[in-house]
């Protein structure tokens, strides 16, 4: 069995653990949500680029929704990182210790 199962499936059985680990898979949902949003949005920018408009906006409304769509992902990722800070914390050990 996979570390990471065996250590899911252990966390199942502790109430406290499985109320932190539903919160992060959640948060790691909104993320995967977020990331088709950057992607519809990218091609929207280049389809708008070549033909004009993409679903009725323009490639200056793109930009600016891609604006302000980074500046939410930027928050959402940050939120992340410090969440599974102790993870990438031994994550990094093993890369370079």
């Amino acid at each position: 069995m996979d570390v990471m199962a065996r250590a899911f499936e252990e966390a199942k059985k502790n109430p406290a653990l499985r109320k932190r680990l539903r919160i992060k898979a959640a948060f790691s949902l909104i993320l995967l949500l977020g990331f088709l949003g950057v992607v519809f949005i990218t091609v929207g920018t280049i389809i708008s680029s070549k033909n004009g408009s993409f679903l009725g906006m323009t490639q200056l409304e793109y930009l600016k929704l891609r604006a302000r769509y980074g500046i939410i992902m930027m928050l959402l990722i940050t939120i992340h990182l410090l969440m599974n800070r102790g993870l990438m914390k031994k994550e990094l050990e093993m890369l370079f210790g």
